[in-house]
């Protein structure tokens, strides 16, 4: 009931209501709309690809143009190949070098290429060729995204098409440069193929620089590229290709411009990022805990390098370390001492850079979920890193990806034990660690595996290459705020 008065002093009406009918509560019904997220605005369109690619290249190198006129290849190897080469990570169940022709070698050169470009940044660079620069909002975060930018960036905060185009072209430079490397420090009469000296400096190029691990040398020491172990020269430059696709893109494009300002700024100014002091110092550290390991665990080891010189140990526990990322190897890894198979696989389980060729869970995560352990464990609330502070979602997305990680491998790990009950624990463990980290190092029981075996870890690899951006793709944006929180109570720990 609304009663209404006058003011006598002012004239003013005055409207009285009941307290009852003012405390009343209105509703307003809301209908929520979720925008569709179909098409190229999906972070599923990840997926998509690799699957489609995949089964494009199984499709070409289950043909008999790929394959040698003496050899067979069955639908699950093509699979599984296919997958290996597109997850850039080099497990396969054959000798490629006896197994496939040179066109189904150009196939997987031209899918791992792929691969290692990623697909998101294929995708854009198409995007841009096809539409120019008609891309929307959605399409754009989720390119930015998956280009790990998510966070303003002092050279790539306006246009992710340009960051897209830049590492498309330092990809492709690279790599020509590598081939032309090879091509001058290496012999033709050192090459044990009949595929001649360009093919194998392209292919060992691509290889190399996007962390696929294919090889076609024959090699009799039971690594893969033994052959070329006593040149130093090839040895060199494969590591560094190595090296720098592991590193990442973002990386790349930020010491060369540094290198650009320092020189405008006549030699006074650089801007160094977070990421990149994260990335660079935990990778050094990584590259030399592996590398000493490799060395002091291996150096009396007869059946590895005990019988080497002191310069070839040197060079081959570096080898070691950096090819964490890629899976060439240059002994059998059969024969290592149980220490280095650990070693080797928590050293293939943390990968390389984020937005690189390299699998894991990337050297930046390793980093945070340190620095998260040490500020708690000192009682800090907040974490930080080179005084910097790391927000709290930063964190939670790397303890979602690292305990992601970890049971998937152990869930992979239980159910390739019951599909190869006769296998041993160390072989099994190590096979899927690799395929996760898309590494591709293996103890030689890649080509012993059932095919129901190779099914699974073909998808394994898959998960191991897209699994962890996924999930962060996920994560984006996405806040679920709470009207009201439920009481809390406590738990007992230990």
């Amino acid at each position: 009931m609304v009663k209404e008065e006058i003011n006598t002093l002012n004239g003013d009406k005055i409207h009285r209501v009941r307290r009852s009918m003012e405390l009343q509560p209105e509703v307003i019904k809301l209908e929520n709309k979720r925008s569709s997220k179909r098409g190229f605005n999906s972070p599923l369109i990840l997926f998509y690809g690799l699957i489609a690619l995949i089964g494009l290249g199984t499709l070409i190198l289950f043909l008999p143009i790929s394959v040698n006129s003496n050899q067979n290849i069955s639908l699950v190897d093509s699979f599984f190949v296919s997958t290996s080469a597109v997850t850039v990570t080099g497990l396969t169940p054959v000798q490629s070098e006896v197994t496939w022709s040179i066109f189904g070698l150009g196939v997987i050169a031209i899918l791992s290429f792929i691969g290692g470009l990623g697909f998101m940044i294929g995708a854009g660079f198409l995007i841009y060729i096809l539409f120019g620069k008609k891309i929307n909002l959605e399409q754009k975060m989720l390119i930015n995204e998956s280009l790990s930018d998510s966070t303003p960036s002092k050279y790539v905060a306006s246009s992710s098409i340009r960051v897209v185009l830049n590492i498309f072209y330092i990809s492709i430079v690279l790599q020509v440069l590598g081939s032309a490397l090879f091509y001058l420090f290496w012999k033709e009469s050192d090459i044990n193929n009949e595929h001649g000296l360009i093919f194998n400096s392209i292919f060992h190029s691509i290889s190399s620089f996007n962390g696929a691990g294919f090889d076609i040398l024959a090699d009799g020491n039971g690594g893969s590229i033994g052959s070329i172990t006593n040149n130093n020269n090839l040895l060199a430059i494969t590591m560094i290709l190595i090296f720098l696709g592991s590193i990442g893109y973002p990386i790349i494009l930020e010491f060369s411009e540094n290198i650009k300002l320092f020189f405008q700024s006549k030699f006074k100014q650089i801007f160094v990022s977070l990421n990149f002091k994260v990335v660079v110092f935990t990778t050094i550290i990584v590259l030399i805990t592996g590398m000493l390991q490799f060395l002091f665990a291996e150096w009396s080891n007869q059946l590895t390098i005990g019988l080497e010189s002191t310069q070839n140990k040197i060079i081959y526990s570096v080898f070691h370390a950096i090819t964490r990322t890629a899976g060439f190897s240059i002994i059998d890894y059969d024969l290592i001492h149980n220490s280095t198979t650990v070693t080797t696989m928590a050293l293939m389980f943390i990968g390389g850079g984020s937005l690189s060729v390299a699998g894991g869970i990337k050297v930046g995560t390793l980093t945070i979920i340190l620095a998260a352990l040490i500020s708690t464990i000192m009682g800090k609330e907040e974490i930080t890193l080179f005084k910097r502070t790391i927000t709290r979602e930063i964190t939670r997305r790397a303890l979602i990806i690292f305990i992601f990680s970890i049971f998937l491998i152990l869930f992979s790990f239980i159910v390739i034990s019951s599909f190869e009950p006769d296998s041993i624990f160390r072989e099994l463990l190590f096979e899927c660690v690799s395929a996760f980290g898309n590494v591709g190092l293996t103890t030689g029981i890649t080509e012993k595996l059932n095919d129901f075996s190779k099914i699974f870890i073909s998808f394994l690899m898959i998960i191991g290459r897209f699994g962890p951006l996924l999930l962060a793709l996920m994560f984006v944006g996405k806040k679920i705020e709470a009207k009201a929180k439920p009481a809390y109570e406590v738990v007992r720990l230990g």
